[in-house]
């Protein structure tokens, strides 16, 4: 068995996982695009508030649309931090290959 199965394993998980991500935020944009095209970037706002109230009682509408910002925020920071280590696992594992192939 080769020494970088389990790198290449990691690496498999972690482009699943920026795939995933990344198939949920076209998703989230999809459905802000008719906003942005209405209202602009205030409609968008609007459009967020609209969806992190919806069920929740009045007295917590403040708090959850600072949750829906932050989940949103958070999820996005981790599909860029996703992409960025797998785009550098993918190049540390390419290049370690072809060392190995040419010595």
């Amino acid at each position: 068995m080769k020494t970088d199965w389990p790198l290449r394993q990691l690496l498999a998980v972690l482009r699943g996982v920026a795939i995933m991500l990344a198939l949920f935020w076209v998703l989230i944009l999809m459905q802000l695009l008719p906003a942005l095209f209405r209202g602009g970037l205030a409609g968008i706002h609007d459009h967020i508030t609209r969806v992190a109230i919806a069920g929740v009682p009045p007295e917590r509408w403040d708090q959850a649309v600072t949750r829906m910002y932050e989940s949103l925020g958070a999820t996005l920071l981790a599909g860029c931090l996703f992409f960025v280590a797998q785009r550098y696992l993918g190049r540390w594992l390419a290049s370690h290959k072809s060392a190995r192939g040419s010595a």
